[in-house]
């Protein structure tokens, strides 16, 4: 086996031994979970937090991890989790637009891994199809994915709700610290004290706090400010809200009837009415 195949091949096994090491064994390092849906911001969130914690946070490992670290997945819940488990989440529409651009951004590469991807979207779309019209294309991708997810093994609705629970509300698990893309975007710093104090137990000094958030800005990571959009770059944008210029009525319309009432549960939306709301 080349060492091409042989390296995705060991970070699977790793991720499910790390899985394991943190469900019977997290406690004694300590390990610290980041669990989110995929294009939440987990790897932003993950560098700040270890900063934060002054641990490290290991990346794209072959190895099994089984030290002090912060580890970032796309785990699906389970009740073994504890109160040094994170998860992140972020507003489906946005991830769903975050998402369309990362395919479309492989293709155009010629990723070997996106082949057959690409093969699908040509199915999906037409024949020459014109990526950068994601309008148009955004209805039969929202519904493709919800039914095909490639990163996780399950789709947006169906991820959030098993780790915020039983209920109708955003209040989620006891034992788990949430906070939302969103929260990061308006409050970095109150938001990465409050989650690190409540995995450690310990309050976290404001002054790290503030250069863990400055040092993982889009200024400083990216040069670039939030907002200005480089279809290149793994963060493509970086803002809040960017789906509604990559959304079309119908495109809405179908995220509603897959998702609407998660979206409701965590308060983007006030009721399941929106889709007539927005100037679509």
């Amino acid at each position: 086996m080349s060492m091409h195949r042989l390296t995705p091949w060991m970070r699977r096994i790793s991720n499910r031994v790390n899985q394991w090491t943190v469900l019977h064994h997290g406690a004694a390092f300590p390990i610290y979970v980041i669990a989110e849906y995929p294009k939440s911001g987990g790897t932003w969130l993950g560098r700040m937090v270890a900063d934060t914690l002054r641990v490290p946070f290991p990346r794209h490992s072959n190895l099994p991890i089984a030290m002090t670290s912060v580890i970032h997945n796309h785990w699906l819940y389970d009740p073994g989790l504890n109160e040094r488990t994170i998860y992140l989440y972020r507003d489906g529409r946005d991830v769903m637009t975050s998402f369309y651009f990362h395919r479309m951004r492989w293709i155009a590469k010629g990723a070997a891994h996106y082949r057959k991807r690409a093969a699908i979207y040509e199915g999906l779309f037409g024949k020459g199809y014109d990526p950068a019209d994601s309008k148009k294309h955004m209805a039969r991708f929202i519904e493709h994915e919800f039914a095909n997810p490639r990163d996780c093994r399950q789709n947006w609705r169906d991820h959030i709700s098993e780790w915020f629970g039983p209920g109708d509300d955003a209040s989620g698990r006891p034992s788990i610290a949430y906070v939302s893309y969103e929260q990061l975007r308006e409050d970095c710093a109150g938001h990465l004290a409050r989650i690190c104090e409540k995995v450690s137990g310990k309050a976290p000094d404001p002054w790290i706090v503030e250069k863990a958030v400055e040092s993982w800005s889009m200024e400083r990571a990216h040069g670039r400010k939030p907002g200005e959009e480089n279809r290149g770059d793994l963060v493509r944008k970086g803002v809040v809200g960017d789906w509604v210029n990559h959304f079309s009525r119908e495109a809405a319309q179908r995220f509603d009837d897959l998702a609407g009432d998660v979206l409701v549960r965590l308060g983007y939306e006030p009721d399941r009415g929106w889709v007539d709301r927005h100037d679509l």
